[in-house]
């Protein structure tokens, strides 16, 4: 699936690499010190056209255009103040202006439209992430407060790095642009040598049936792939079709030139912040998120029994959330709406753990 969403940056200019987020909704601190926890999440959210059906020309009439996606499955041991990590994720971060949707939904109807005309921004980043991670808990008690931290080190190792920027304009029945593309795609994967290092941190505040969070991923992050293909080309087309790559759709004209560059980049950071209340067997809570953009939510918690009810209610982009967190497992779905052909906003979550005496 290709869509996109608003460029922010000039053609070809570096951007940080976009990685899926190996934990969501900041909470209030873990009662247990010795677990073992494995979490799968998916989530899925798009401007352009509804996520489980094919596009309609009416489906977009927004300014900017975007498509955020990330899966991810994770391995979690925690001993005591020590804490080990390993996570698989891939993430699809596409963004343009409302000439890329408008494109992207002309050709989906596999037909350039004869009446229309527009500029053409895009970019694409898409990544497949294998992460180890060993992070370090402590506590300490100031007045009446408890304070809680961590810090985490990561090695991350890249099986795929896809970055690339379109950049044209539609006239008529035809396309005509440049693009630029750095992709590991056709780099034999023994070839592609891509790793790095990040720093994570996370803080916590207790007191008086409050208490407040913020951490923050990818605080410093060096990415390293040595080897991949930068492609250079320009595109003139009049029908589009999809490709592999789900981002150039395979113009049937394109010239240009394909080289081989070693990357340098960073992790794109992840932050998280919340504000919780505890009155008796009820939780409120404010949870800002920005992964790659800002979101806020409203959350309410009703316990029951070993465990609670739980739901939270997001914007800018509206979708709401349901689930139930006990002592042993976690599930979480959320969406924007319930009705299936208009759909554009999927999250689903799901954590088992079991302690460890």
């Amino acid at each position: 699936m290709w869509l996109t969403a608003c460029v922010l940056t000039p053609l070809a200019s570096p951007q940080a690499v976009f990685v899926s987020p190996h934990r969501f909704l900041p909470a209030e601190p873990e009662a247990p010190t010795r677990f073992l926890e494995t979490q799968v999440l998916y989530a899925a959210d798009t401007n352009v056209r509804p996520l489980l059906r094919k596009a309609r020309l009416a489906d977009f009439d927004a300014a900017r255009s975007y498509l955020t996606g990330a899966a991810a499955c994770e391995a979690r041991l925690r001993w005591d103040c020590w804490e080990l990590r390993y996570g698989y994720g891939q993430a699809d971060l596409f963004e343009g202006d409302a000439g890329a949707a408008r494109l992207f939904l002309e050709a989906e109807q596999k037909r350039l439209r004869p009446d229309t005309s527009y500029p053409v921004n895009a970019t694409l980043n898409r990544s497949a992430i294998h992460r180890w991670m060993l992070a370090y808990h402590g506590e300490t008690v100031l007045s009446d407060a408890r304070v809680r931290y961590q810090i985490g080190l990561s090695y991350y190792r890249l099986q795929r790095v896809q970055q690339g920027w379109l950049q044209g304009q539609k006239q008529s029945d035809s396309f005509a642009g440049a693009l630029t593309l750095l992709t590991t795609r056709g780099v034999p994967a023994a070839q592609i040598g891509g790793d790095g290092y990040a720093l994570s941190a996370g803080l916590t505040l207790a007191a008086e049936g409050w208490s407040a969070s913020v951490f923050v991923d990818n605080l410093w992050s060096q990415l390293r792939v040595r080897k991949l293909q930068r492609v250079e080309a320009t595109v003139r087309v009049n029908q589009l079709t999809p490709d592999a790559d789900g981002f150039l759709r395979a113009p049937p004209f394109l010239e240009g030139r394909v080289s081989e560059i070693a990357l340098r980049r960073v992790a794109r950071p992840q932050v998280e912040l919340a504000l919780w209340r505890r009155e008796r067997t009820r939780r409120y809570g404010l949870i800002a998120a920005q992964h790659d953009r800002w979101q806020a939510a409203l959350t309410f918690g009703w316990e029951i029994g070993d465990g609670a009810l739980w739901a939270a209610y997001w914007q800018p982009r509206p979708m709401l959330w349901i689930g139930y967190a006990g002592r042993h497992w976690r599930l979480m779905l959320g969406a924007d709406t319930f009705q299936r052909d208009t759909l554009r906003r999927l999250y689903a979550e799901v954590r088992w753990r079991v302690p460890i005496q």
